[in-house]
């Protein structure tokens, strides 16, 4: 028994450490109010390593089921300002370790009707000394530095929601204690934030979750009958806390 604890010991420290970059893109839900076309978002590298970051965008466009299927965007044209859609400026970042970089998305185009963009930010390992503009020789160097230990390298994705540019609200709201139904007749996108049950005196709850709600779209919650629900219903800047007690 004694034996077998030195070797698993061993082979604790015999492991390669665990290094490389870890990106932070803070919030998952991003939203471009009517009026501004820029965003910005804060990426953060909390790892030891430098976070070289190709940033990818698609549009997310739903089907009648809900289902959201990714169409790819000509980059190239909506730089020269042709098209609709949503870039990236600029479209990759060089985050040192333990440092942060500036990430500004630039929506061009019409904004008629609210639109949905997925954005990825992917740490790689340089495969081109192009795309980063560093040298072959700071290329290898890294490459080096991330073989050596063990490294996850992993991305995340967030949705940025674009408002159109004559924002209409439209939040209708019935059911009352243990049902809850909220209907979205305006043309923008509203939050429904800390969704959650709790007894009658709002007192014991349970998570509370948030809910996007599209336009045109239904939230129906129903309770057990000793219960309620409790939410902030969010509108672009408006915020108010409701429940369905009343």
């Amino acid at each position: 028994m004694f034996k077998k604890v030195i070797i698993a010991v061993a082979m604790v420290y015999a492991m390669p450490a665990v290094s490389g970059p870890v990106i932070n893109v803070g919030s998952l839900n991003e939203y471009m109010q009517s009026g501004k076309n820029t965003l910005a978002k804060r990426i953060h590298n909390t790892g030891d390593a430098t976070a070289y970051v190709r940033i990818n965008i698609h549009e997310m466009v739903f089907d009648t089921q809900g289902q959201a299927v990714e169409k790819n965007l000509d980059a190239t044209a909506l730089v020269n300002g042709q098209g609709t859609g949503l870039i990236s400026t600029p479209p990759r970042l060089i985050i040192p370790a333990g440092g942060m970089q500036t990430n500004r998305l630039v929506f061009t185009g019409s904004r008629e009707k609210e639109k949905y963009y997925r954005v990825r930010y992917i740490p790689v390992v340089p495969e081109s000394t192009k795309e980063f503009g560093i040298s072959g020789v700071d290329a290898k160097k890294y490459q080096d530095q991330i073989n050596a230990g063990v490294t996850v390298m992993s991305g995340y994705g967030t949705i940025v929601t674009v408002h159109p540019d004559n924002v209409r609200f439209d939040t209708r709201i019935t059911g009352s204690g243990n049902q809850l139904s909220v209907t979205n007749h305006g043309n923008a996108s509203v939050v429904i934030d800390g969704l959650k049950s709790c007894d009658r005196n709002l007192t014991h709850c349970d998570n509370g979750v948030i809910v996007q709600l599209r336009p045109g779209k239904t939230l129906q919650r129903t309770a057990t009958p000793d219960r309620v629900w409790q939410y902030t219903l969010i509108e672009g800047d408006r915020k108010k806390k409701l429940n369905s007690s009343k």
